[in-house]
């Protein structure tokens, strides 16, 4: 690891240990000890990191067990963030617009037979699934 050890070189280095690894959602990570020894930081800097992690819903943590990936899709920090961002109505016509302009390209390219929640690119279906979310919450 670089000279730098801010909190977001940890993160990165964190996040690059998760994907070297293999780790899925539901998985546990590597622990404090492991990352402090791996990263050459100190164990204040991982639990930083880690709390960090935490709050934003890429891990979750079951005390006295240890520390899981988790589904980030399900975290309520979506519904804070479209709060602050999206505030007009144009604004979530936007969104809707382009959830149909998606959905027309489904529907078209693989004649009604595939939606972009059963397609394999997960970056589709992300993104979708964003849009979704903030558009749900403007119905609320």
């Amino acid at each position: 690891m670089e000279n730098k050890k801010g909190l977001e070189t940890i993160l990165e280095e964190i996040d690059k240990i998760i994907e070297d690894q293999n780790i899925g959602i539901g998985e546990k990570i590597p622990s404090e000890r492991y990352l402090k020894e791996r990263l050459n930081v100190s164990r204040q800097s991982v639990r930083e990191a880690l709390r960090a992690l935490e709050l934003i819903g890429v891990i979750y943590v079951k005390r006295g067990e240890g520390t899981y990936l988790a589904n980030i899709d399900n975290h309520q920090l979506y519904k804070l963030i479209a709060k602050y961002l999206i505030h007009t109505e144009k604004q979530y016509e936007e969104l809707n617009e382009l959830m149909h302009m998606i959905d027309f390209y489904y529907e078209h390219k693989y004649q009604g037979m595939k939606r972009v929640k059963d397609d394999d690119n997960q970056i589709v279906r992300r993104i979708y699934s964003l849009l979704e979310k903030y558009a749900d919450r403007h119905k609320a």
